[in-house]
């Protein structure tokens, strides 16, 4: 009996493995300590007291034919001391051909008559090109500072966004800048991956290099694209920027418009003119240099997915060997059930608490990226209705449902308890990399949740009750979440 017993009760044992081996393998890598996964863009956003103050302090670098000067950066504002982040692409073109491109893949021309970029009316969808991942896209405004020969130096605003990627989940970014003229323009993208942070209301950026190979193997699959060259900005030294920026070269229209075959491309001393070519040495680049930052593989995905469908299966073959097995005794195990500490109050208490820590982050999310779906255009009203409850539900929680038991045991599941749903709830949007000061300040957080939790402990059960411990633990608290929005990290 003892045997039959043992191996029914095996395969639920094994099926919970296999649970636990799911969870794991897409968030084995949410946290990377390595020299370029531990930068921080915060201390590139912010001012600095002594920095940069006219066009003479900083170094412009030239593109277009015309001798157009460019700050090969963005700003906060229009001063270069609110420098964000560095340019990393540079499109010889009109910024409504490189959108044309890039969502539709299809090119654009000039329309004298109404001095705008439309599509060329012969241009055919081209039937072998997958669907476009690129859409519009809102964020905050940046500028950027160019040095022409006509204007002299001025600020301007980013001509359009676009991302690849949910606003309140991950994406790859893009911000476009036009210059030139007609005749002789181009465009700055400024293209970066992040994530919406709750914690600072605003996105993280994790990656440069991961984008920029991105946008540059995108335009190598297009028609037009005559020549794609990498030149030294020297702009390098954020996150992983090396500095390095992808200039693409686009010919007339018309080439668009010919077989892929037939189109003939002229070539240039010095640079890659063939796609095979500057496709081969984009990928050895990419190769000899990855990106830490990079999206992360499907494969991890696939494997959770058997993992969890043989979990499935193990667990109902398992319970229902056992139940079988044990029909006879099924009135006796519900009424030990009955009298076990499952029945108990405060072992109820600690699995609510657990429960509902772990599944908190991955709800709001959830909620977020449906409410995206749904009001797409207004990520203000989405964020200010899920904010307090992402800011508050945890404490609440964590103050009213710890009842008996040791203070380390409530302590212990108010921190692991928040700190899974925070990893699951990474692992949902595919982040694999968070800067070193994220994870530190996550940290501070598990604590500043254990106190509340040991805190709400000791006041709901003390005959005396003092607020003293639970208003300090309570601050702490708000003084971890007002860090972030106000002070930055």
């Amino acid at each position: 009996m003892a045997s039959r017993l043992g191996a029914a009760e095996s395969l639920v044992v094994l099926g919970v493995v296999l649970l636990l081996a799911t969870t794991a393998v897409p968030t084995a890598s949410v946290v990377d300590f390595g020299p370029n996964g531990g930068a921080s863009t915060t201390a590139t956003a912010e001012s600095a007291p002594n920095g940069p103050k006219s066009a003479d302090d900083v170094r412009l670098v030239p593109v277009g034919d015309r001798g157009d000067r460019l700050w090969p950066f963005t700003s906060r504002g229009r001063s270069f001391d609110a420098l964000t982040l560095p340019v990393n692409v540079v499109v010889e073109g009109n910024p409504a051909r490189v959108r044309s491109l890039l969502l539709y893949s299809r090119d654009a021309t000039w329309d004298e008559t109404n001095e705008s970029w439309q599509q060329a009316s012969t241009e055919q969808a081209p039937t072998d090109e997958p669907a476009s991942p690129w859409g519009s896209a809102t964020g905050a405004d940046r500028f950027t500072f160019v040095d022409t020969a006509d204007s002299g130096g001025l600020w301007i605003a980013e001509s359009m966004q676009l991302h690849d990627g949910t606003y309140f989940g991950s994406r790859t970014h893009l911000r476009l800048y036009g210059g030139g003229t007609p005749d002789d323009s181009w465009t700055a993208i400024q293209a970066h991956r992040d994530y919406w942070d709750w914690f600072r209301l605003r996105h993280t950026v994790t990656s440069l290099a991961g984008p920029q190979h991105a946008v540059e193997r995108d335009l190598m699959r297009r028609p037009t694209v005559v020549d794609v060259r990498r030149e030294r900005f020297a702009n390098g030294g954020i996150i992983d920027a090396d500095g390095w920026v992808s200039v693409v070269e686009l010919g007339p229209p018309q080439l668009s418009t010919l077989p892929r075959d037939d189109a003939r491309r002229p070539a240039s001393v010095g640079s890659a003119t063939g796609r095979d070519e500057a496709t081969e040495r984009a990928g050895s680049e990419r190769d000899d240099t990855p990106s830490v930052l990079d999206t992360p593989q499907t494969g991890p995905a696939g494997v959770g997915t058997v993992l969890s469908m043989l979990a499935v299966g193990f667990v109902a073959v398992g319970g229902l060997a056992a139940l079988a097995t044990r029909r006879d005794e099924l009135g006796a195990l519900v009424e030990r059930l009955r009298w076990s500490r499952l029945a108990d109050d405060r072992f109820q208490r600690v699995v609510a608490l657990a429960v509902a820590l772990v599944a908190l982050p991955v709800l709001v999310r959830s909620a977020a990226l449906g409410l995206e779906r749904v009001v797409p255009n207004h990520p203000k009203v989405v964020a200010g209705l899920l904010f307090p409850v992402f800011a508050l539900a945890p404490a609440v929680l964590a103050a009213r449902l710890p009842r008996g038991y040791s203070s380390e045991l409530w302590f212990g599941t108010a921190f692991v308890g928040y700190g899974t749903g925070l990893v699951a709830d990474f692992a949902m949007i595919g982040v694999a990399v968070v800067p070193v000061e994220v994870v530190l300040h996550r940290f501070a957080v598990l604590a500043a949740l254990g106190c509340l939790a040991v805190a709400g402990r000791r006041h709901f059960e003390s005959s005396e009750p003092r607020r003293a411990a639970l208003s300090a633990a309570v601050c702490l608290w708000l003084l971890l979440f007002a860090w972030p929005l106000f002070l930055g990290i």
